[in-house]
């Protein structure tokens, strides 16, 4: 397996005085002029603390350490023979443990943590993960750009222009999705909490400053948005200022629950859209004010979510197959397969050329469009707004690889793909009426980041994960 480029997991742009598109490509970010193409700025993020074994095996472990006083003691990080400095501890195994039946329990934890201290300190540490780049987010009337980082757990704000930083947060567990308020940054994590934290009001870093807990769900949280009572062109028009306006925070989680809260009274819980029946991944707002879901089931939803009300279903099955030939799907299947080797499958021995289709990202586009990008789909689709505010299919834009990462200024869109022949990120404008995609750097050369043989598969496992969200056989839990 040879090396390959390394595709941008997450762009975005910003509208500010130099305008400016952000590339993410694994733990570095680059800053590149809207106008010149040209790398104004980068940030690399620090390297993630050592984690030691999988925590399938940590847990183990680290719970008999804990007994003991010893949880902070470094974890076993692999199976490697132990040198021969504690071989003799070894050899009196048999002897020791037979002593220790007359022991008391303290007398043989405190044995037993040593003998794990001694092979511990003989083993060499594991070499750390890259500290991938998560979600990035423009918060450009503060001329701030939001990074999040999931080695680390870490929430940091960066001057847009430079992208030093001039805040940051340690979350408390892997962030999954992140939206605005106009005051704060609102950020759900893998384990189903959703927190807020206030923008600074300068660029002083601002001490005291910590993560508020804003609700929960029971189940990993997958996307997080926000929604007012108004659309906002009637916030516009509304007479009796911002207090007239209730705002609400959406949240959609593995188990198919689309949840609307009251905020910042997030106690009160406005109502639910329920109605899939496999993982909703993203969520968004249109300009009429309604909801598009849309994850692991073969449609999107378009909804009035202050009713709770599904209005319109609209179909991404056809749209995938009449994009995809029987060999360009088998081929596709494949590939998929070389992603997430516990990708849910049919029957053994019945031939697989479906592709299980897992949206990865929702957009608007200058009020017109709803484009959606699905996971290893080299194209997107297109949803055009009808004269009763919904939505029908109005083609796709094809892309070289397959789209990781999606972005959206005005009518024009911008997309990362996963291809080594195509561009690494390319535009087209809606506008235009444009249907094949330009590369952004036209044709120059780009200093990116090159994937080596050995950590291909390390790195698919990073890009592709949307279709591990699906229950059963081939999500992240076996036994679902």
């Amino acid at each position: 397996m040879a090396s390959r480029r390394h595709p941008a997991q997450a762009i975005a742009f910003a509208s500010s005085d130099s305008p400016k598109l952000f590339i993410a490509i694994a733990e570095t970010v680059y800053a590149i002029s809207a106008t010149t193409h040209e790398t104004v700025a980068t940030w690399k993020a620090p390297p993630a603390p050592i984690q030691g074994k999988p925590q399938s095996q940590a847990l183990e472990v680290v719970g008999k350490a804990e007994e003991d006083g010893d949880a902070a003691e470094a974890l076993p990080t692999g199976s490697e023979e132990v040198p021969a400095t504690v071989t003799a501890t070894e050899e009196n195994t048999e002897s020791t443990d037979v002593a220790m039946e007359d022991s008391p329990p303290s007398t043989r934890n405190q044995k037993k943590s040593e003998k794990r201290k001694a092979k511990n300190a003989a083993k060499p540490p594991p070499p750390p993960q890259p500290n991938y780049i998560g979600q990035l987010v423009p918060i450009v009337d503060r001329n701030l750009l939001a990074i999040t980082t999931l080695e680390d757990k870490t929430l940091r704000l960066h001057n847009i222009d430079t992208l030093e930083v001039v805040k940051e947060w340690v979350l408390h567990k892997r962030p999954s999705a992140i939206t605005l308020t106009p005051s704060t940054i609102i950020v759900g994590d893998k384990f189903g909490d959703v927190f807020s934290y206030e923008i600074p009001t300068s660029l002083e870093t601002e001490e005291g400053n910590e993560g508020k807990l804003l609700l929960g769900h029971v189940s990993l949280l997958t996307t997080v948005t926000t929604a007012t009572s108004l659309p906002p062109s009637q916030q516009n028009a509304q007479n009796g200022g911002s207090g007239d306006i209730k705002r609400y925070i959406i949240t959609a989680d593995r188990d198919e629950h689309i949840r609307i809260t009251n905020y910042p009274l997030t106690h009160v819980i406005h109502g639910f859209c329920l109605g899939h029946t496999a993982f909703v991944n993203r969520l968004l707002i249109t300009k009429d004010n309604l909801l598009v879901s849309g994850g692991g089931d073969d449609w999107l939803g378009l909804w009035n979510w202050k009713e709770g009300k599904l209005l319109q279903k609209m179909d991404m099955r056809t749209p995938v197959d009449s994009l995809l030939g029987l060999e360009d799907a088998k081929a596709l299947t494949e590939k998929l397969r070389g992603y997430n080797k516990k990708r849910k499958r049919r029957e053994e021995g019945e031939p697989e050329v479906d592709i299980t289709i897992a949206v990865t990202d929702i957009l608007e586009v200058d009020n017109r469009e709803v484009i959606v990008i699905l996971e290893g789909i080299p194209a997107m689709l297109r949803y055009k707004y009808t004269a009763d505010s919904k939505l029908e299919y109005a083609g796709y834009i094809k892309a070289a690889g397959s789209i990781t990462s999606l972005a959206v200024e005005g009518s024009r869109v911008y997309f990362g793909a996963d291809s080594e022949e195509g561009a690494l990120v390319s535009y087209a404008d809606i506008a235009d009426g444009e249907t094949t995609a330009t590369d952004f750097f036209d044709g120059k050369e780009f200093e990116g980041q090159t994937v080596e043989a050995v950590e291909i598969d390390a790195v698919n496992e990073r890009l592709y994960t949307a279709e591990a969200f699906r229950k059963g056989f081939g999500g992240f839990m076996e036994d679902d």
